[in-house]
């Protein structure tokens, strides 16, 4: 079978989509099989892959937007799968899109009104015309169901996962490197997150605050991530802060400093509004960090009772999760075990067999 692969999100600092992407499509092609893939995309710089049956095709500017049917036709494709929910609309015979939020629609001030519109048509054009439609968690397929209950039926759960490498200690030379790099001289929280307003983050530095204000205790608080929509807001709350000095900002942390950051924090903390799955609480369960995360639905399925969680957007139950989550108690420390016992059943490779299956699926319902 020849897949066409929509590639643009190949790139090398990824955020959850470009994760989520790179490492699928990365065991994807170490499955081998009969499949080829066939990788469109621009000509920006690429991640590596490993061998196998999978070649570039460059389809940059307007191709996107007006030439790449003819792009698609030429090349006998059976099936095209896009790692996000738009697709091209002709040139393939069967498509599979993702489904990796609904954010548009559950928080829809953190939007402009064009990109709403955007998003909506998208969405509705895959409920309608995809073959195939990955979500990332049930929390999400539940959502788009809800929206589209005509579609529900060519849907698939594929989650995001962590490999070996994910889980046991890190070296204690490779913790003070990245210690050092990011001006980490003591005990400190980790968020990692864009700077988008769901994220919540001048919440988190409220909720810092209010619990640096109540103890002794000094933690520095590293916010993790490259800025975005919210970048003024954020900065904004970190400059009004009276711990100002202890509130670190890296911008974009590369892949090779995440396992030291996450080892050595005392508490990681993903206080959204919303999310789809929340790829960074995975990560950090596996590394055996404690995780405090908002009371979310999606939270509940990933995390389970590994993570303490608290109320969306109540900055007082926010720092009083953070003051539990620090202190050494057998609570913590039962939290910690379930986190990465938890983390174990959610596995890239896994994820990969469930999805070249579901590819096969729809290419034999469609022939």
């Amino acid at each position: 079978m020849r897949i066409g692969v929509d590639a643009r999100f190949l790139v090398e600092e990824k955020t959850g989509v470009e994760t989520y992407f790179h490492q699928l499509l990365s065991r994807l092609i170490r499955l081998g099989g009969d499949e080829e893939y066939v990788l469109f995309r621009g000509d920006s710089l690429m991640p590596e892959l490993p061998a196998g049956r999978w070649r570039l095709v460059g389809a940059g500017g307007r191709a996107w937007s007006w030439g790449l049917t003819g792009k698609l036709s030429a090349e006998s494709l059976d099936l095209f799968y896009s790692p996000v929910t738009a697709f091209p609309l002709a040139g393939a015979p069967r498509s599979i899109v993702t489904i990796h939020d609904l954010s548009w629609h559950h928080t829809p001030s953190s939007y402009s009104t064009l990109e709403r519109a955007r998003q909506r048509r998208w969405t509705a054009l895959a409920a309608r015309h995809a073959d195939g439609i990955v979500v990332v968690s049930e929390t999400t397929g539940k959502d788009f169901a809800a929206l589209h209950p005509s579609a529900a039926g060519k849907m698939t759960t594929i989650s995001p996962g962590v490999d070996d490498s994910s889980f046991g200690s890190v070296p204690a030379s490779e913790v003070q490197r990245v210690r050092d790099r990011y001006g980490l001289t003591g005990r400190y929280l980790l968020a990692l997150a864009s700077f988008h307003p769901r994220k919540n983050l001048p919440g988190l530095v409220e909720a810092y605050d209010r619990f640096r204000s109540r103890g002794p205790e000094r933690l520095q608080l590293l916010l993790a991530g490259r800025g975005g929509s919210d970048s003024s807001r954020v900065l904004d709350r970190v400059a009004r802060s009276p711990f100002r000095s202890d509130i670190l900002l890296s911008g974009y942390v590369p892949q090779t400093d995440l396992a030291a950051l996450y080892a050595a924090a005392e508490l990681f903390v993903l206080a959204s509004h919303y999310e789809g799955f929340g790829i960074p609480a995975l990560e950090a369960m596996a590394r055996g960090t404690p995780v405090l995360v908002s009371d979310l639905p999606v939270f509940r399925e990933v995390c389970g009772e590994a993570a303490l969680r608290v109320a969306p957007g109540d900055a007082d139950a926010l720092a009083e999760g953070i003051g539990a989550s620090i202190r050494d108690t057998p609570a913590r420390s039962a939290r910690i075990e379930a986190g990465i016992s938890r983390a174990r059943g959610y596995r890239w490779e896994n994820s990969a067999t469930r999805l070249v299956d579901f590819f096969r699926q729809v290419e034999r319902r469609a022939s």
